[in-house]
């Protein structure tokens, strides 16, 4: 009896593949999804629950629908084309049919949804430790609402029953992450000096500039890059360029391939080299970032992102990707959008490797589209002049006397 009930659940890997075939469905017929999760405990406990819960399930589910396991411990019931609130009306038929006794707890997702990260709406960093108990209706970091059943003994907090199993980082690529930027911060250290020394001569301030992001799962941690614009400059014609290139489907130019006189002299060429992003290989390191996957973006880019476009934070920020080695600068928003879709949905070894390889050569074709015939500026050329300067003097104290 047992061995037959359990066949009827599907395994959590298939299970997987269905959630993600519901929401590619839900991508591209705008016709939404809910996902019921049981909590059914584990060892005894949970067959005893399964042997309870399961033939409740499958005398309610539809023939669309698909009962399987979302993680050990867990049931979870994909309604398609279901509302949450029918979903709860489908709870609310389960939890009846128990007859007295205790149902076990429950959460309902839905996809898609209307999550935006805002300065406002999104906190600022990691959700769990701003609040510990769930509404009746939130916004979780993957883009899907949630709603928790209230529980007589314990509500567990919303990061905790988020369907991790669909998110999972390879190992594969977290040891990639750990061994290379470890030896780029070995093998890089005297750029990462030499840098540093530059943008003190040629601009009063801070050498790193500090930037909140959207990542992994819509987390929103800080960034660090070299600075390359004046201390307080505008964003604004930043935000209004980014927008533009959403709204109107324009070819992805950089707003600095022109003149902006926010930037420091250098700026544009430690950009377009990608210098200026090296101090990032300590957000590989920690684990907020990747070596390779989309590249993470501001909250009022995410805030114009369609429902479709959140598929792109199903992958970790990276600091080259598919979208950078595949034209770049000469690809429009959706583009770029699929590319980083495209990777999250595959994320291979080999793929990664590929990306590797043509990531030195797509950084010398941005150097190359960079505007010419720009005479240097006075200011640049005694910045140069001064880090000479400085270079010989550290040759003399250093130099071996006899």
């Amino acid at each position: 009896m047992d061995a037959k009930i359990f066949n009827i659940v599907y395994s959590s890997r298939d299970f997987s593949s269905i959630i993600h075939r519901e929401r590619d469905r839900s991508d591209r017929t705008g016709q939404g999804f809910s996902l019921v999760i049981f909590e059914v405990g584990t060892g005894k406990n949970r067959s005893d629950s399964v042997r309870n819960l399961v033939p409740i399930l499958t005398h309610r589910v539809r023939s669309t629908d698909a009962v399987g396991w979302f993680e050990d411990g867990r049931i979870g019931v994909i309604l398609p084309h279901t509302t949450t609130e029918s979903a709860w009306k489908f709870v609310a038929n389960v939890r009846n049919a128990f007859n007295g006794n205790a149902p076990p707890e429950c959460v309902v997702y839905a996809y898609p949804s209307s999550w935006i990260p805002g300065d406002e709406q999104f906190p600022p960093q990691d959700s769990r430790s701003r609040r510990k108990t769930p509404g009746p209706e939130e916004i979780d970091a993957s883009g899907s609402r949630s709603s928790c059943l209230p529980c007589e003994n314990r509500t567990r907090p919303i990061d905790a029953i988020e369907p991790d199993v669909l998110f999972q980082i390879p190992l594969w690529k977290r040891a990639i992450d750990i061994a290379g930027s470890v030896l780029a911060l070995i093998l890089l250290s005297p750029l990462l000096l030499a840098v540093p020394i530059l943008i003190k001569i040629v601009s009063p301030g801070p050498v790193l500039f500090r930037q909140d992001r959207v990542g992994y799962r819509g987390k929103v941690f800080t960034i660090w890059k070299f600075r390359t614009m004046h201390v307080n400059a505008d964003a604004t014609p930043h935000r209004d360029y980014v927008q533009g290139l959403i709204n109107n489907e324009n070819i992805m130019t950089k707003l600095d391939n022109g003149k902006d006189r926010r930037i420091i002299p250098f700026g544009n060429l430690l950009r377009a080299t990608g210098i200026d992003e090296l101090p990032q290989l300590i957000n590989v390191f920690l684990g907020d970032m990747s070596l390779v996957g989309p590249r993470p973006c501001l909250s009022y880019e995410a805030q114009e992102f369609s429902p479709w476009q959140m598929r792109r934070f199903d992958a970790v920020p990276g600091l080259t990707g598919l979208w950078q080695v595949s034209g770049k600068n000469r690809t429009t928003f959706k583009e770029m959008m699929r590319l980083d879709i495209g990777y999250a949905k595959k994320r291979a070894f080999r793929l990664d490797m590929i990306i590797f390889l043509k990531t030195i050569p797509a950084i010398v074709r941005q150097v190359a589209d960079r505007p010419s015939g720009a005479p240097a500026r006075p200011k640049e050329l005694s910045a140069v002049v001064r880090l000479g300067a400085v270079f010989f003097a550290f040759l003399a104290v250093n130099s071996p006397r006899k």
